[in-house]
C-alpha cells in the first residue's frame, strides 16, 4: 500500500493554512483599528490638554522668562536650585505634607464610620445621604466664604458660642494665628468633601456579604469588632480609592486656601500651589513658578506610585 501523500494535497493544505493565518491577521488588524478609532478622541484630548502641557512645563522651567518677554534665556536647572534654597517654598511643601496627614485622619475613618451609621438607618436614609452630600455640590468659592464667616474672630458662631458659655479664652482668630490656620483650613476642606467619600463608602458597603455580619453576631462580635474584622477588610479597594483621592486633593489644594487666607498669615498657610500662583502672576517669575509646579507634580506622582506599590504588596 502506497503511503505517500500527493504533493498537490500538501500544497493545498499549506495554502489553506496561510490563508487562515492571513485571515486571522486581518481580523486582528481590524479589531485594533476599531479599538484605536474609539480610543483616538480620548487620546487626542489627553495629549493636547494633559501630556503636552506637562512636557511644555518642563521645557519652560529650564528658562528665565517673565511670561511677557519675547525672548527666553536658557538657564538649565538654576530654577530648581533656587527652589531648593527657597525657605518659603520648602515651608509650603511642609504645609502640603501636614495637610495630607490631617486630611487622612479627619476623612478616611470618620467618613467610613458615618457611612456605616447611615447604612444602619431604617427610615430617612435618603435624607441623611442628601444632607451630608450637599456640601460636595457647593462651589469651593462658596465654601471658602462660608467658613471665613464661621471663623470670623468677632462675629463668627464658633467664638460667639465659646463666649456665651463663659469660655472666652478658647475664642481664637482661627485664620490669623499660625498654629490654628492649617487645621482650620483642613476642617473646612473636610466638610466640603465629606459627602463624596461617604457616597463611595456607601457604595462599597452594599457589596459586602451580609451573611458575614450574621455569623459575627452568632459569635458574639460587637460593632467595633465587626467594623475592624469585616467592614474594613471588605472595603479595601474602596478605601484605597478614597485614600488616593484624599492625598491628591491635599497636595493640589488651591481654591479654598486662596479664598480664605491667600497663604497668610506670614506664609503659615502657604502651600505649593498658592506659592506657584503668586510667583507666576504677582512676581512675574513664570519659569520659576513652572519649576515649582513640576516639583509638585513629581511629589504627587511619587505619592501615588508609592501608595499603589504598598497596596499591591499588602494585597499579595
Amino acid at each position: 500500500m502506497n503511503m505517500n501523500v500527493p504533493s498537490s494535497s500538501i500544497d493545498i493544505s499549506t495554502q489553506q493554512t496561510k490563508q487562515m493565518i492571513k485571515a486571522k491577521k486581518k481580523s486582528a488588524i481590524k479589531r485594533n483599528i476599531t479599538a484605536m478609532m474609539f480610543l483616538a478622541p480620548a487620546l487626542i484630548l489627553y495629549f493636547v490638554f494633559m501630556l503636552y502641557p506637562m512636557i511644555d512645563a518642563v521645557r519652560y522651567s529650564l528658562f528665565d522668562w517673565n511670561g511677557a518677554s519675547a525672548t527666553m534665556n536658557f538657564i538649565g536647572l538654576q530654577n530648581y536650585g533656587h527652589l531648593a534654597k527657597d525657605t518659603i517654598f520648602l515651608k509650603s511643601i511642609g504645609h502640603n505634607l501636614l495637610w495630607v496627614a490631617i486630611s487622612l485622619v479627619l476623612m478616611v475613618i470618620p467618613t467610613l464610620v458615618l457611612a456605616v451609621l447611615i447604612s444602619k438607618v431604617k427610615k430617612g436614609k435618603m435624607f441623611f445621604r442628601a444632607g451630608f452630600y450637599l456640601p460636595s455640590v457647593l462651589s469651593l468659592a462658596v465654601v471658602g466664604v462660608l467658613w471665613s464667616k464661621i471663623y470670623d474672630p468677632t462675629m463668627g458662631p464658633i467664638n460667639m458660642f465659646f463666649k456665651s458659655i463663659g469660655l472666652s479664652s478658647l475664642a481664637k482668630n482661627w485664620l490669623g494665628e499660625p498654629f490654628f490656620v492649617i487645621p482650620a483650613l483642613v476642617i473646612a476642606s473636610t466638610w466640603a468633601f465629606y459627602g463624596l467619600y461617604m457616597i463611595l463608602f456607601l457604595a462599597g458597603l452594599q457589596s459586602i456579604d451580609y451573611s458575614l455580619y450574621e455569623a459575627a453576631d452568632i459569635d458574639g462580635a460587637g460593632p467595633i469588632r465587626k467594623l475592624w474584622s469585616i467592614t474594613i477588610p471588605s472595603l479595601r479597594n474602596t478605601m484605597n480609592v478614597v485614600i488616593s483621592m484624599v492625598i491628591i486633593h491635599a497636595l493640589k489644594g488651591f481654591a479654598l486656601i486662596w479664598i480664605m487666607t491667600q497663604g497668610g498669615p506670614f506664609y503659615m498657610s502657604e502651600v505649593v500651589s498658592t506659592y506657584v500662583y503668586k510667583s507666576a502672576f504677582s512676581m512675574n517669575k513664570v519659569s520659576y513658578a513652572t519649576a515649582g509646579s513640576v516639583i509638585l507634580g513629581i511629589i504627587v506622582i511619587t505619592f501615588t506610585i508609592a501608595f499603589n506599590y504598598y497596596r499591591e504588596r499588602t494585597e499579595s
